[in-house]
């Protein structure tokens, strides 16, 4: 949690008392964790500030800052929803219902896109033109050979996602 709340103490205790922003990224394929980044503003001569804090993706957690910034209390709950992390002491109800997991996740897989048919084609009928090609999936939904390998990591998966080609060593 890299002292998350001491950090973001201090920068209020410098006068950095304006929350900008509070989001998320997704580091998988760079790390096994969830970066948390704040972006604070000192109104008295216009300096900002970022305090970022990395969770591990697995228990995804970092203390609520809410009670210094009211307004964090609001993007907390999506950062919550967006990408898992939990925040003690703060309201983690979702915003918005996703039918499980949480959609901003590099290896959470967009059902809606594997389900519903995208041509991902630049002329209409391509992508079913020439079966010896590889099959061109939406943005979001990973390259089912990935996919379907029992050996593929989380970043493999993520990699494939994007329509990237994964090369793997045997």
């Amino acid at each position: 949690m890299e002292q998350w709340r001491e950090r973001v103490e201090a920068a209020v205790a410098e006068g950095f008392i304006f929350l900008d922003n509070l989001t998320a990224v997704d580091e998988v394929g760079v790390s096994d964790h969830i970066r948390v980044v704040l972006w604070l503003e000192r109104p008295s001569d216009g300096e900002r500030r970022v305090v970022d804090a990395l969770t591990p993706r697995d228990q995804a957690q970092l203390p609520s800052i809410a009670d210094l910034f009211p307004g964090a209390a609001w993007l907390q709950r999506q950062v919550h929803d967006f990408f898992g992390v939990e925040f003690d002491g703060a309201d983690n109800r979702p915003l918005i219902y996703h039918g499980g997991g949480a959609p901003l996740r590099k290896d959470v897989l967009l059902a809606a896109r594997q389900e519903q048919h995208w041509p991902g084609a630049l002329e209409p009928g391509e992508s079913d033109a020439a079966p010896s090609r590889r099959k061109i999936v939406p943005p979001g939904v990973p390259d089912p050979a990935v996919l379907a390998d029992p050996e593929a990591t989380a970043a493999e998966i993520a990699l494939s996602a994007t329509g990237s080609r994964v090369r793997r060593v045997r």
